[in-house]
């Protein structure tokens, strides 16, 4: 779950003032996907789960934790729809608010046989924006 742990970093790094005991995030929905191939060589899986963030009275704008999560989106899912973030907000007073974030999240696990064990490493999501076209297209700028 390093995305759900990389997201509750950046909440908390933000400058919005939000304290850990205040943030609470869970994993849910989660799947595992694992094509083995025919050699059953291929160990690699991906993880894919709804990360759930929930602050307990937030102090600030509502639209200020969204505008700081649309970046973290932007940042860290390439292939994300205008579904991937989802919220929920209960005013709870003239001062604070409970605010629930959910965010469709996706992680590639890569497995490598070692010495005295498995490595596991979470793979880098693959970004179209980072595809040099030119290279495919010759004479592209």
């Amino acid at each position: 779950m390093k995305k759900l742990t990389d997201a509750r970093k950046f909440i908390l790094a933000s400058g919005l003032g939000v304290k850990a005991k205040d943030l609470l995030t869970f994993a849910e929905k989660g799947t595992v996907v694992s094509y083995p191939g025919d050699d059953h060589h291929n160990q690699n899986f991906q993880i894919n789960y709804v990360a759930h963030l929930i602050l307990t009275d937030f102090a600030g704008e509502p639209q200020d934790l969204l505008f700081i999560m649309t970046r973290w989106v932007t940042e860290n899912c390439p292939d994300h729809t205008s579904e991937t973030l989802q919220f929920h907000v209960d005013i709870i007073s003239t001062k604070a608010a409970d605010v629930s974030i959910k965010i469709e999240l996706r992680e590639t696990v890569a497995v490598e046989p070692v010495e005295g064990g498995t490595n596991l490493a979470h793979q880098p999501d693959a970004d179209m924006r980072d595809i040099d076209m030119s290279t495919i297209f010759p004479g592209l700028s």
